[in-house]
Protein backbone atom coordinates (compact mmCIF):
# COMPACT_ATOMS: atom_id res chain seq x y z
CA UNK A 1 0.00 0.00 0.00
CA UNK A 2 1.43 3.51 -0.76
CA UNK A 3 2.78 5.11 2.14
CA UNK A 4 0.51 8.40 1.77
CA UNK A 5 -2.16 6.41 1.81
CA UNK A 6 -1.36 4.57 4.82
CA UNK A 7 -0.72 7.94 6.58
CA UNK A 8 -4.31 9.18 5.59
CA UNK A 9 -5.89 6.09 7.46
CA UNK A 10 -3.77 6.93 10.65
CA UNK A 11 -4.97 10.41 9.99
CA UNK A 12 -8.43 9.43 10.07
CA UNK A 13 -8.06 7.06 13.15
CA UNK A 14 -6.53 9.77 15.29
CA UNK A 15 -9.44 12.41 14.31
CA UNK A 16 -11.81 10.24 14.92
CA UNK A 17 -10.80 9.29 17.96
CA UNK A 18 -10.82 12.81 19.05
CA UNK A 19 -13.84 13.30 17.98
CA UNK A 20 -15.05 10.43 19.97
CA UNK A 21 -13.88 11.13 22.66
CA UNK A 22 -14.89 14.86 22.52
CA UNK A 23 -18.12 13.89 22.26
CA UNK A 24 -18.45 11.42 25.24
CA UNK A 25 -16.96 14.52 27.50
CA UNK A 26 -18.49 17.29 25.39
CA UNK A 27 -15.68 19.04 24.98
CA UNK A 28 -12.56 19.39 23.07
CA UNK A 29 -10.42 20.16 26.24
CA UNK A 30 -9.85 16.91 27.42
CA UNK A 31 -6.63 14.83 27.27
CA UNK A 32 -7.09 12.42 23.63
CA UNK A 33 -7.63 15.72 22.09
CA UNK A 34 -4.81 17.49 23.45
CA UNK A 35 -2.04 14.44 23.14
CA UNK A 36 -3.88 13.68 19.81
CA UNK A 37 -3.29 17.32 18.04
CA UNK A 38 0.26 16.59 19.21
CA UNK A 39 0.36 13.14 17.81
CA UNK A 40 -0.98 14.21 14.78
CA UNK A 41 1.12 16.47 13.91
CA UNK A 42 4.28 14.52 14.55
CA UNK A 43 3.19 10.91 13.31
CA UNK A 44 1.30 12.38 10.49
CA UNK A 45 2.10 16.18 9.27
CA UNK A 46 5.42 15.51 9.98
CA UNK A 47 6.33 12.24 7.60
CA UNK A 48 4.35 13.54 5.25
CA UNK A 49 5.57 16.91 4.56
CA UNK A 50 8.86 15.00 4.92
CA UNK A 51 8.05 12.78 2.36
CA UNK A 52 6.96 15.44 -0.03
CA UNK A 53 10.23 17.15 0.55
CA UNK A 54 11.86 13.77 -0.16
CA UNK A 55 14.24 13.94 3.02
CA UNK A 56 12.76 10.92 4.77
CA UNK A 57 15.84 8.47 4.28
CA UNK A 58 14.34 5.47 5.25
CA UNK A 59 13.10 2.39 3.82
CA UNK A 60 9.71 1.78 2.92
CA UNK A 61 9.39 -0.82 4.59
CA UNK A 62 9.79 0.49 8.06
CA UNK A 63 8.39 3.85 7.26
CA UNK A 64 5.31 1.69 6.67
CA UNK A 65 5.62 -0.74 9.86
CA UNK A 66 6.02 2.50 11.73
CA UNK A 67 3.22 4.55 11.16
CA UNK A 68 1.32 1.12 12.14
CA UNK A 69 2.82 1.05 15.23
CA UNK A 70 1.65 4.99 15.49
CA UNK A 71 -1.60 3.87 14.25
CA UNK A 72 -1.68 0.75 16.75
CA UNK A 73 -0.50 2.61 19.80
CA UNK A 74 -3.13 5.74 19.32
CA UNK A 75 -5.74 3.13 18.73
CA UNK A 76 -5.48 1.72 21.51
CA UNK A 77 -4.80 5.10 24.10
CA UNK A 78 -8.56 6.06 22.34
CA UNK A 79 -10.31 2.66 22.68
CA UNK A 80 -8.74 2.84 26.51
CA UNK A 81 -10.71 6.25 27.24
CA UNK A 82 -13.57 5.16 25.50
CA UNK A 83 -14.63 2.37 27.68
CA UNK A 84 -16.01 2.71 30.58
CA UNK A 85 -13.34 0.27 32.36
CA UNK A 86 -10.89 2.06 34.38
CA UNK A 87 -9.14 0.41 36.66
CA UNK A 88 -7.45 3.28 38.54
CA UNK A 89 -9.52 5.45 39.11
CA UNK A 90 -10.35 4.22 42.73
CA UNK A 91 -6.82 3.38 43.55
CA UNK A 92 -5.84 7.46 42.91
CA UNK A 93 -9.42 8.62 45.00
CA UNK A 94 -8.44 5.84 47.73
CA UNK A 95 -4.62 7.73 47.42
CA UNK A 96 -5.94 11.12 47.70
CA UNK A 97 -9.03 10.55 50.11
CA UNK A 98 -6.10 9.15 52.82
CA UNK A 99 -3.67 11.87 51.66
CA UNK A 100 -6.48 14.95 52.53
CA UNK A 101 -5.10 16.15 55.57
CA UNK A 102 -1.87 17.19 53.96
CA UNK A 103 -3.00 18.65 50.61
CA UNK A 104 -3.97 21.75 49.33
CA UNK A 105 -8.00 21.64 48.90
CA UNK A 106 -9.20 24.75 47.68
CA UNK A 107 -8.57 28.50 48.18
CA UNK A 108 -9.35 28.84 51.69
CA UNK A 109 -6.09 26.74 52.11
CA UNK A 110 -3.82 29.06 50.23
CA UNK A 111 -2.91 31.76 52.90
CA UNK A 112 -0.72 34.34 51.65
CA UNK A 113 2.22 33.68 54.18
CA UNK A 114 2.25 29.82 52.47
CA UNK A 115 2.35 31.41 49.00
CA UNK A 116 5.18 34.30 50.23
CA UNK A 117 7.45 31.09 51.24
CA UNK A 118 6.83 29.52 47.81
CA UNK A 119 7.85 32.30 46.12
CA UNK A 120 11.07 32.15 48.53
CA UNK A 121 11.34 28.27 47.29
CA UNK A 122 11.54 29.17 44.09
CA UNK A 123 14.00 31.39 44.27
CA UNK A 124 16.31 29.77 46.22
CA UNK A 125 16.04 26.42 44.10
CA UNK A 126 16.85 28.32 40.95
CA UNK A 127 19.51 29.87 43.00
CA UNK A 128 20.52 26.55 43.67
CA UNK A 129 20.59 25.77 39.74
CA UNK A 130 22.44 28.45 38.83
CA UNK A 131 25.15 27.67 41.09
CA UNK A 132 25.73 23.71 40.68
CA UNK A 133 25.25 24.14 37.07
CA UNK A 134 28.07 26.41 36.65
CA UNK A 135 26.32 28.05 33.90
CA UNK A 136 25.55 31.21 36.57
CA UNK A 137 24.19 34.47 35.35
CA UNK A 138 24.13 32.12 31.87
CA UNK A 139 20.32 31.11 32.91
CA UNK A 140 18.94 34.84 32.74
CA UNK A 141 21.11 36.06 29.85
CA UNK A 142 21.40 32.96 27.67
CA UNK A 143 18.94 30.49 29.10
CA UNK A 144 18.86 28.10 25.86
CA UNK A 145 22.06 28.11 25.76
CA UNK A 146 22.24 27.21 29.59
CA UNK A 147 19.45 24.61 29.66
CA UNK A 148 20.94 22.62 26.41
CA UNK A 149 24.74 22.70 27.67
CA UNK A 150 24.52 23.08 31.77
CA UNK A 151 21.37 20.75 32.68
CA UNK A 152 23.08 17.39 32.99
CA UNK A 153 23.74 16.84 36.15
CA UNK A 154 21.79 19.10 37.89
CA UNK A 155 18.38 17.75 36.73
CA UNK A 156 16.72 17.70 39.36
CA UNK A 157 17.34 21.12 40.31
CA UNK A 158 15.73 21.97 36.97
CA UNK A 159 12.58 19.67 37.86
CA UNK A 160 12.12 20.85 41.48
CA UNK A 161 12.46 24.92 39.62
CA UNK A 162 9.47 23.98 36.83
CA UNK A 163 7.62 22.30 39.93
CA UNK A 164 7.79 25.12 42.47
CA UNK A 165 6.96 27.43 39.49
CA UNK A 166 3.99 25.35 38.63
CA UNK A 167 2.70 25.22 41.62
CA UNK A 168 2.72 28.84 42.38
CA UNK A 169 0.93 29.66 39.19
CA UNK A 170 -1.69 27.05 40.44
CA UNK A 171 -1.97 28.76 43.64
CA UNK A 172 -2.39 32.39 42.32
CA UNK A 173 -5.04 30.64 39.86
CA UNK A 174 -7.38 28.97 42.70
CA UNK A 175 -6.75 32.05 45.17
CA UNK A 176 -7.03 35.31 42.16
CA UNK A 177 -7.71 33.95 38.94
CA UNK A 178 -12.03 34.05 38.87
CA UNK A 179 -11.99 36.41 35.62
CA UNK A 180 -10.82 35.39 32.15
CA UNK A 181 -8.54 38.65 32.29
CA UNK A 182 -7.23 37.74 35.54
CA UNK A 183 -6.24 34.06 34.13
CA UNK A 184 -4.90 35.28 30.92
CA UNK A 185 -2.76 37.82 32.93
CA UNK A 186 -1.05 35.28 35.31
CA UNK A 187 -0.87 33.42 32.30
CA UNK A 188 1.40 35.74 30.78
CA UNK A 189 3.36 36.66 34.08
CA UNK A 190 4.34 32.78 34.67
CA UNK A 191 4.95 31.75 30.74
CA UNK A 192 7.36 34.72 30.68
CA UNK A 193 9.28 33.53 34.24
CA UNK A 194 9.04 29.92 32.69
CA UNK A 195 11.41 31.43 29.79
CA UNK A 196 14.16 31.94 32.28
CA UNK A 197 14.03 27.65 32.17
CA UNK A 198 14.82 27.70 28.86
CA UNK A 199 12.54 25.00 27.70
CA UNK A 200 10.24 26.05 24.83
CA UNK A 201 7.52 23.42 26.47
CA UNK A 202 8.02 24.64 30.12
CA UNK A 203 6.64 27.99 28.55
CA UNK A 204 3.66 26.44 26.35
CA UNK A 205 2.39 24.59 29.53
CA UNK A 206 1.27 27.33 31.11
CA UNK A 207 -1.35 28.38 28.58
CA UNK A 208 -2.84 24.69 28.35
CA UNK A 209 -3.21 24.65 31.97
CA UNK A 210 -5.21 27.77 32.09
CA UNK A 211 -7.22 27.21 29.28
CA UNK A 212 -8.28 23.70 31.52
CA UNK A 213 -8.51 25.83 34.28
CA UNK A 214 -10.71 28.70 32.93
CA UNK A 215 -12.91 26.23 31.06
CA UNK A 216 -13.68 23.72 33.99
CA UNK A 217 -13.53 26.51 36.78
CA UNK A 218 -14.58 29.77 35.75
CA UNK A 219 -16.60 29.97 32.18
CA UNK A 220 -16.88 27.08 29.38
CA UNK A 221 -14.87 27.90 26.43
CA UNK A 222 -16.63 27.55 22.96
CA UNK A 223 -14.93 25.19 20.93
CA UNK A 224 -14.05 27.71 17.98
CA UNK A 225 -12.11 29.66 20.69
CA UNK A 226 -10.15 26.35 21.38
CA UNK A 227 -9.60 25.83 17.90
CA UNK A 228 -7.99 28.76 17.46
CA UNK A 229 -5.93 28.71 20.72
CA UNK A 230 -4.40 25.59 19.10
CA UNK A 231 -3.33 27.19 16.18
CA UNK A 232 -1.42 29.99 18.04
CA UNK A 233 0.28 27.14 20.34
CA UNK A 234 2.08 25.69 17.52
CA UNK A 235 2.73 29.15 15.90
CA UNK A 236 4.50 30.04 19.04
CA UNK A 237 6.09 26.79 19.29
CA UNK A 238 7.35 27.64 15.78
CA UNK A 239 8.08 31.35 17.00
CA UNK A 240 9.96 30.31 20.20
CA UNK A 241 12.50 28.30 17.92
CA UNK A 242 13.07 31.50 15.94
CA UNK A 243 13.43 33.81 18.98
CA UNK A 244 16.37 31.02 21.37
CA UNK A 245 17.83 30.45 17.74
CA UNK A 246 17.69 27.00 17.78
CA UNK A 247 16.27 27.39 14.19
CA UNK A 248 16.89 30.10 11.88
CA UNK A 249 14.55 29.10 9.44
CA UNK A 250 10.75 27.83 9.17
CA UNK A 251 12.02 24.59 7.77
CA UNK A 252 14.01 24.07 10.57
CA UNK A 253 11.80 24.98 12.87
CA UNK A 254 9.50 22.27 11.89
CA UNK A 255 11.72 19.69 12.42
CA UNK A 256 10.67 20.04 16.17
CA UNK A 257 7.92 17.49 15.05
CA UNK A 258 10.69 14.98 13.63
CA UNK A 259 9.68 12.49 15.85
CA UNK A 260 8.73 10.01 13.78
CA UNK A 261 11.99 9.48 11.43
CA UNK A 262 14.08 8.22 14.43
CA UNK A 263 11.29 6.11 15.50
CA UNK A 264 11.15 4.92 12.26
CA UNK A 265 14.94 4.80 11.56
CA UNK A 266 15.00 2.47 14.95
CA UNK A 267 12.46 0.25 13.29
CA UNK A 268 14.86 -0.40 10.85
CA UNK A 269 17.65 -1.18 12.76
CA UNK A 270 16.04 -2.79 16.07
CA UNK A 271 16.86 -6.35 14.53
CA UNK A 272 20.37 -6.01 15.29
CA UNK A 273 19.14 -4.90 18.93
CA UNK A 274 16.61 -7.45 19.70
CA UNK A 275 13.98 -6.46 22.95
CA UNK A 276 15.39 -5.44 25.85
CA UNK A 277 12.25 -6.58 28.09
CA UNK A 278 12.22 -3.67 30.20
CA UNK A 279 15.83 -2.46 30.50
CA UNK A 280 15.22 0.66 28.62
CA UNK A 281 12.27 2.06 30.47
CA UNK A 282 13.83 1.07 34.18
CA UNK A 283 17.04 3.11 32.87
CA UNK A 284 15.03 6.12 33.31
CA UNK A 285 15.88 6.17 37.22
CA UNK A 286 19.36 7.42 36.09
CA UNK A 287 17.23 10.80 35.76
CA UNK A 288 17.47 10.79 39.50
CA UNK A 289 21.07 10.26 40.38
CA UNK A 290 22.61 13.53 40.62
CA UNK A 291 26.34 13.60 38.68
CA UNK A 292 27.97 15.40 41.33
CA UNK A 293 27.42 11.99 43.59
CA UNK A 294 28.29 9.32 41.50
CA UNK A 295 30.23 10.99 38.17
CA UNK A 296 29.53 8.11 36.22
CA UNK A 297 26.19 8.49 35.97
CA UNK A 298 25.63 8.28 31.78
CA UNK A 299 24.44 10.85 29.89
CA UNK A 300 22.30 8.95 27.69
CA UNK A 301 19.74 6.49 29.29
CA UNK A 302 15.77 5.68 28.75
CA UNK A 303 14.82 6.85 25.61
CA UNK A 304 17.72 8.05 24.28
CA UNK A 305 19.63 5.10 24.46
CA UNK A 306 17.58 3.93 21.55
CA UNK A 307 19.09 6.82 19.68
CA UNK A 308 22.46 5.86 20.65
CA UNK A 309 22.18 2.75 18.96
CA UNK A 310 21.17 4.73 16.23
CA UNK A 311 24.10 6.63 16.14
CA UNK A 312 27.36 5.49 18.19
CA UNK A 313 29.01 8.40 20.19
CA UNK A 314 25.57 10.08 20.47
CA UNK A 315 26.53 10.52 24.47
CA UNK A 316 29.36 12.93 22.88
CA UNK A 317 27.19 14.70 20.85
CA UNK A 318 24.54 15.11 23.82
CA UNK A 319 27.59 15.94 26.04
CA UNK A 320 28.92 18.92 23.55
CA UNK A 321 25.79 19.69 21.90
CA UNK A 322 22.81 19.87 24.34
CA UNK A 323 20.95 18.16 21.68
CA UNK A 324 18.18 15.32 22.45
CA UNK A 325 16.03 14.42 19.48
CA UNK A 326 13.11 12.99 19.88
CA UNK A 327 10.98 9.74 19.77
CA UNK A 328 7.41 8.65 19.59
CA UNK A 329 5.51 7.63 22.68
CA UNK A 330 5.46 3.86 21.40
CA UNK A 331 9.47 3.50 21.02
CA UNK A 332 10.57 2.23 24.34
CA UNK A 333 7.15 -0.45 24.57
CA UNK A 334 8.64 -1.63 21.62
CA UNK A 335 11.81 -1.61 22.02
CA UNK A 336 11.23 -3.79 25.32
CA UNK A 337 8.47 -6.16 24.48
CA UNK A 338 8.03 -5.50 20.34
CA UNK A 339 3.99 -4.58 19.39
CA UNK A 340 2.89 -6.34 22.86
CA UNK A 341 4.99 -3.77 24.42
CA UNK A 342 3.02 -1.08 22.03
CA UNK A 343 -0.16 -1.87 22.62
CA UNK A 344 0.72 -2.41 27.02
CA UNK A 345 2.09 1.54 27.41
CA UNK A 346 -0.74 2.59 25.52
CA UNK A 347 -3.40 0.98 27.84
CA UNK A 348 -1.24 2.32 30.78
CA UNK A 349 -0.77 5.61 29.85
CA UNK A 350 -4.53 5.68 29.16
CA UNK A 351 -5.33 4.52 32.30
CA UNK A 352 -3.28 6.44 34.47
CA UNK A 353 -4.35 9.70 32.19
CA UNK A 354 -8.01 8.83 32.39
CA UNK A 355 -7.96 8.36 36.25
CA UNK A 356 -6.32 11.86 36.70
CA UNK A 357 -8.86 13.15 34.13
CA UNK A 358 -12.03 11.79 35.66
CA UNK A 359 -11.24 12.34 38.94
CA UNK A 360 -10.54 16.33 38.16
CA UNK A 361 -14.46 16.39 36.56
CA UNK A 362 -15.89 14.94 39.57
CA UNK A 363 -14.24 17.05 42.15
CA UNK A 364 -13.05 20.10 40.22
CA UNK A 365 -10.66 21.31 42.95
CA UNK A 366 -6.91 21.92 43.91
CA UNK A 367 -6.11 18.66 44.33
CA UNK A 368 -7.82 16.94 41.54
CA UNK A 369 -6.12 19.77 39.24
CA UNK A 370 -2.84 18.91 40.38
CA UNK A 371 -3.13 15.57 39.93
CA UNK A 372 -4.23 15.86 36.48
CA UNK A 373 -2.06 18.48 35.72
CA UNK A 374 0.82 15.26 36.90
CA UNK A 375 -0.40 12.70 35.19
CA UNK A 376 -3.34 13.63 32.56
CA UNK A 377 -1.95 15.21 29.60
CA UNK A 378 0.93 12.49 28.43
CA UNK A 379 2.77 14.83 26.31
CA UNK A 380 4.95 17.40 27.44
CA UNK A 381 2.58 18.80 30.16
CA UNK A 382 4.06 18.30 34.21
CA UNK A 383 3.50 19.89 37.52
CA UNK A 384 6.98 18.27 38.56
CA UNK A 385 8.79 16.74 35.33
CA UNK A 386 10.02 13.38 34.85
CA UNK A 387 8.95 12.64 38.48
CA UNK A 388 7.93 8.96 39.40
CA UNK A 389 4.19 9.41 41.27
CA UNK A 390 5.23 8.10 44.55
CA UNK A 391 8.08 10.91 44.34
CA UNK A 392 5.87 13.84 42.66
CA UNK A 393 3.26 13.27 45.71
CA UNK A 394 5.88 12.91 49.14
CA UNK A 395 6.88 16.36 47.13
CA UNK A 396 3.36 17.84 47.08
CA UNK A 397 2.52 16.51 50.72
CA UNK A 398 5.11 19.14 51.98
CA UNK A 399 4.15 21.47 50.04
CA UNK A 400 0.76 20.97 51.43
CA UNK A 401 1.60 20.04 55.03
CA UNK A 402 3.55 23.75 54.67
CA UNK A 403 0.34 25.88 53.62
CA UNK A 404 -1.76 23.80 56.18
CA UNK A 405 0.78 25.22 59.01
CA UNK A 406 1.13 28.65 57.78
CA UNK A 407 -2.84 28.83 57.39
CA UNK A 408 -3.16 27.85 61.10
CA UNK A 409 -0.61 30.16 62.49
CA UNK A 410 -1.69 32.53 60.60
CA UNK A 411 -5.64 32.25 61.68
CA UNK A 412 -4.29 31.56 65.26
CA UNK A 413 -3.01 35.01 65.28
CA UNK A 414 -5.38 36.42 64.25
CA UNK A 415 -8.45 35.25 66.65
CA UNK A 416 -5.25 36.04 69.33
CA UNK A 417 -5.01 39.56 68.53
CA UNK A 418 -8.95 40.03 68.29
CA UNK A 419 -9.64 40.92 71.96
CA UNK A 420 -6.54 43.50 72.04
CA UNK A 421 -8.00 44.96 68.39
CA UNK A 422 -11.77 45.10 70.69
CA UNK A 423 -9.90 47.61 73.77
Amino acid sequence: MNTTTLLAIHGTVVVSLVLLASRKYKTLLNPVSFFGAYFFVASVLSPLLFLQLKVLTISKGATDYAIFLSSLYFATFGAAYLLNLSPLRLPLEAVARVSRPFAIADRSDLSLPGIGLLVLQFVAIYTVLMAASGAGMMWLSDTRKAYQFHRGGVGIWWSLCQAALMLLFLTALFRWGNTRWKVFLQTVLFSGLAFFLGSKASMLSYPVVAAFYTHFRVRRIRTTAVLLGSALLLFLVLALQLVQRTAVTLAEALRYFDYFTYSARFIERSRHLGFQYGQIVASDLWYYVPRALYPEKPYVYGQNLLIGFMNPGFERTVRHTGFTPGMLQWSVGYADFGALGVVGAAIATAWISKAAFEYFLKNRDFVSFALMIQLGFVYYVELFPNAPFPIFWIWFLLQGAMFWTLSGLHQGNQVGGSPAGAR
